[in-house]
């Protein structure tokens, strides 16, 4: 069957997705939850933004890599070795 995407591009944005979500991970933490201790004083708060920024984050950041990968064909860092 033919399909719209092919396989190698489904495959790449499927990279691409957990790539960058793993990098939103390892940043989103920090900056927000450092804010809001900054503003409140509150450490639990603090840490539920911090840990809703990081799910949030991740899975925005993530999706956003997919559709650009679905959208502009695969990217020179994902082309195999030739």
């Amino acid at each position: 069957m033919n399909n719209l995407i092919p396989d190698r591009t489904h495959l790449a944005a499927k990279r691409g997705f957990i790539r960058t979500a793993a990098q939103s991970l390892a940043t989103s933490f920090t900056f927000p939850a450092g804010v809001t201790i900054a503003f409140t004083g509150d450490a639990l708060l603090a840490c539920i933004v911090g840990l809703c920024s990081l799910i949030i984050g991740a899975a925005v950041n993530g999706a956003q890599s997919y559709l650009s990968i679905l959208g502009s064909g695969i990217p020179d860092d994902y082309q195999p070795e030739a």
